[in-house]
């Protein structure tokens, strides 16, 4: 550890801490010492937030209260793990038929919530209201996965997303974290070569995208050899990681990558130091996999449901991620119990390269349809985009009442200069669900 990996630990995170009333850090050194307990620490830990969560929303959020009393159910049916199962599987559809109101709970005060959303890789972003506990969470279980790339916090590391930075809070953070932010969007060879300059130039020890922009960088970077410096660990998550995927990155950056997944309702889920696995945040949540059935399964393939043990303000207990995940019950080399997951399935992000030659991914699209403006975005349920064989661009929105002439024609205006050429846009009732169960937001039918 050096004194600047010194510092960051033991003043500027507690110091942060103490200015925006946040505990990461308590958060963190918790995690840090909770990843080696034994199975029955976990579940006995467990047990008790999951009593404390059912008690709360039965208390204070209308759908609980409902629920339980439609069952003939009271919280002291729900003691412990093993008890989830008494609990219908709660999914995004059935949040968005009652509205947010039916679940946020009436004994947090409204001034305490934090309004967020789903990143909307199915194509249909999920509002919601989280705490500032379950947020502190959130960001540890995070920085445990990257510690367990050989990362600490005071180490230099670099941040691409398709958001542009306009936060001031999260820029000063940026300078104190010593994160350099950059934009991949637009997806073109010259926004790529100013990357790869500024990655020559900072040298960050870790280097963290969504693997969809950092594979086209990749290539970039193998076809242009005076990009020559090799980054300590590469952090990916947002969509998965297919092994030639992997591979393709791995060699032109000549270091790991260490893949995590999360959603809304999930605990954090992030790769080991061996590379064997995954390990799922188990003090963050409860992570089942049901096989298709519905009966839970220690080995193999099956779909993953979520309980946040953290978030008073939306419970999601027993949510279904829309996610299959391979399961394995062998102990981890690494000592660690957490759970074992071997892969994440379900999630497959296409790039889609328009007339004009640029390279456009699904969060180009959630980003978009998420926060470009309210009228926009509570008009628009659902959103498909499919690339024709001629190579014009459509998409398939699923609207509500908010939607109007003058909404369609925002967003052909706004896609047409990003295409070179204007959008079809056909409106239509839904858009299907595929054989594992997700929504295909991308569809190339070339």
């Amino acid at each position: 550890m050096t004194l600047i990996n010194w510092l960051a630990e033991t003043i500027i995170l507690p110091g942060s801490d103490l200015v925006l009333k946040e505990d990461v850090s308590i958060k963190l050194r918790f995690l840090l010492k909770s990843q080696y307990w034994s199975h029955s620490e976990i579940r006995a830990y467990q047990n008790k937030k999951l009593r404390e969560l059912v008690i709360h929303a039965y208390k204070s959020v209308p759908y609980y209260t409902e629920l339980f009393d439609k069952l003939q159910m009271t919280p002291d049916d729900i003691r412990t793990v093993d008890d989830l199962e008494k609990l219908p599987i709660l999914n995004k559809a059935e949040i968005k038929r009652h509205g947010i109101e039916k679940f946020t709970s009436t004994a947090i005060p409204l001034k305490s919530l934090i309004k967020t959303s789903s990143s909307g890789s199915t194509g249909e972003p999920l509002f919601y209201y989280t705490t500032k506990d379950a947020y502190c969470m959130n960001i540890a279980t995070n920085l445990r996965g990257w510690y367990w790339m050989g990362f600490r916090l005071g180490d230099k590391f670099m941040k691409l997303s398709q958001n542009p930075r306009s936060n001031p809070i999260k820029i000063i953070q940026d300078k104190i974290s010593r994160n350099m932010y950059m934009s991949t969007n637009p997806l073109i060879e010259s926004n790529f070569h100013h990357i790869l300059k500024s990655i020559e130039k900072y040298q960050p020890k870790v280097l963290r995208c969504y693997p969809d922009p950092l594979l086209l960088l990749a290539r970039c970077k193998q076809g242009n050899s005076e990009f020559k410096y090799k980054p300590f660990a590469i952090a990916t998550t947002g969509n998965t990681l297919h092994p030639e995927t992997r591979n393709e990155i791995e060699a032109a950056f000549g270091c790991k990558i260490f893949d995590a997944y999360s959603c809304e309702g999930n605990s954090n889920v992030s790769e080991c130091s061996t590379h064997d696995c995954y390990h799922s945040s188990e003090e963050y949540g409860i992570t089942e996999l049901l096989d298709e059935s519905g009966k839970p399964i220690k080995n193999g393939i099956g779909r993953l449901i979520s309980t946040d043990l953290f978030n008073f303000a939306h419970p999601f207990i027993r949510y279904d991620t829309q996610d299959l995940a391979e399961v394995n019950s062998k102990p981890c080399t690494c000592g660690r119990k957490l759970l074992r997951i071997n892969r994440i399935i379900g999630r497959d992000n296409d790039i889609i390269t328009t007339v004009n030659g640029r390279n456009f991914i699904v969060h180009n699209f959630t980003v978009f349809f998420q926060t470009d403006g309210p009228e926009l975005n509570q008009s628009i349920d659902q959103f498909q985009v499919v690339k024709r064989d001629s190579g014009h661009i459509h998409f398939r929105l699923v609207v509500n009442s908010n939607y109007s002439l003058n909404v369609e024609k925002y967003i052909k205006a706004f896609w047409k200069d990003q295409f070179s050429e204007e959008p079809y846009i056909e409106i239509v009732k839904e858009i299907p669900l595929t054989s594992s169960g997700k929504r295909c937001f991308i569809i190339n039918e070339e």
